[in-house]
């Protein structure tokens, strides 16, 4: 006869004998805490905590738990982002909006809460940032900054953002400045702050940094000079005007007061990165300021990737258009403001290439004006086998290295293989 240990039996005469839901008048109800606590004795500490799940709090551990059996881990009696809503249906609504938190999207509830008991308000797995920086890595850098926005010095990240879902990027609890103004209102003091500028109606972050920085007044690394001498005017008309966000003139010709040359050679090449049309320079720069060099409005792989990713992202094709290499930018080999040359290369592709690549071709392939490329008639280089950025196979190749790419061409060498 096989043996079972004694508090597993215990356990089964409960359930057999008690039920966990048998009709009144055939047997009292199990009591459930008691029951499941037999076994899982680690669960019993937690009924002491700070918070405690109502229904472990009230000893109803099959509101979630399936006793016998389950499709689920943990024999939930649903998937846990399916069960959490039964009792919170707030979090379908939520999740409705147009930007949602990825765990939360994902049902992943006890990556951010704990299910039973915990020190922490909604049963929050940690306090404060310390659960943010789980998955928000950059923000444990950002606690090293000498000047610290006080939401984030106190750990409230709820107080600018929404922890499930929200209307707008970054989770923020309201769009854009608004959030802000809930706490730096557009007084006196704050338009003074600003030349008398009515910001208020502007993003904030595009010159403040919301988390922290090494800058008084929470600015971005670099300023452009105007603004770093508080100098508004030589850009934009007065405060007063009817419209004192306006530029004093087409963009391309406030900008080239300063920076002549660039302007200049953006517009006389023969393959320009911007429009003819006067507009053009804050599409990647920040006019005010920014972190990185040259005030790019963004991280420079971001930047460019905003326009030059035909099909985008959610082609869902691995490493498309990513860096080429390690510690390449895209400046690296593409001329920002455009250049002598198609996709604005900065200097022949294979001479490019070979500032990097010398040793790759000891004996190489024709390459040049002297070689035709029989798939397009195009002159033979780099690219004619190689992918810049999304090849699908090693060495960035277009097509598989062992047959696949050279009968693409050399087809007379085709003949008799499958």
């Amino acid at each position: 006869m096989k043996r079972y240990p004694i508090r597993f039996m215990a356990l089964a005469l409960l359930f057999l004998g008690g039920g966990f839901s048998i009709s009144p008048g055939l047997a009292d109800p199990v009591d459930q805490a008691e029951a499941c606590l037999m076994c899982h004795d680690d669960i019993a500490d937690l009924m002491d905590s700070p918070v405690v799940h109502p229904p472990a709090a009230e000893s109803e551990c099959s509101a979630c738990h399936n006793p016998h059996v389950s499709r689920f881990s943990s024999l939930l009696n649903q998937s846990p982002g399916l069960l959490c809503a039964t009792c919170h249906p707030e979090l379908e609504q939520e999740l409705q909006r147009p930007v949602t938190h990825q765990p939360a999207r994902e049902g992943k509830c006890v990556a951010c809460h704990l299910p039973h008991g915990g020190e922490h308000r909604a049963l929050l797995s940690k306090p404060g940032r310390g659960l943010c920086e789980e998955c928000h890595q950059e923000a444990a850098g950002w606690s090293n900054l000498p000047v610290q926005h006080k939401p984030f010095a106190d750990g409230a990240c709820f107080d600018c953002h929404e922890p499930h879902g929200a209307e707008g990027e970054g989770l923020l609890s309201s769009p854009g400045g608004d959030v802000c103004l809930t706490c730096h209102p557009a007084d006196g003091r704050f338009k003074a702050a600003h030349k008398g500028y009515p910001v208020e109606q502007a993003a904030c972050q595009q010159c403040h940094d919301p988390h922290a920085s090494e800058r008084p007044g929470l600015f971005r690394q670099q300023l452009h000079s105007p603004f770093d001498e508080g100098d508004c005017g030589v850009c934009h008309a007065g405060p007063d005007s009817e419209r004192p966000f306006a530029i004093l003139m087409p963009e391309d010709q406030l900008c080239g007061a300063c920076h002549e040359e660039e302007v200049s050679a953006s517009r006389s090449v023969p393959f320009p990165h911007v429009s003819p049309g006067g507009t053009g320079c804050t599409v990647c720069h920040n006019p005010h300021t920014a972190d990185g060099s040259g005030l790019l409005q963004d991280d420079q792989q971001e930047l460019c990737l905003s326009c030059h990713d035909p099909g985008g992202s959610s082609s869902g094709e691995a490493g498309r258009f990513t860096s080429h290499g390690d510690g390449l930018d895209c400046t690296s080999c593409h001329a920002p403001h455009g250049g002598e040359r198609p996709m604005f290369f900065t200097d022949d592709p294979v001479q490019l290439c070979a500032g990097c690549h010398e040793h790759q071709h000891g004996i190489t392939h024709p390459l040049g004006e002297g070689t035709r490329d029989p798939r397009n008639g195009t002159p033979m280089d780099c690219r004619s086998c190689h992918g810049l950025h999304d090849a699908p196979h090693p060495f960035y190749l277009h097509r598989s290295g062992e047959r696949d790419l050279c009968i693409s061409c050399h087809k007379d060498l085709a003949g008799g293989r499958k």
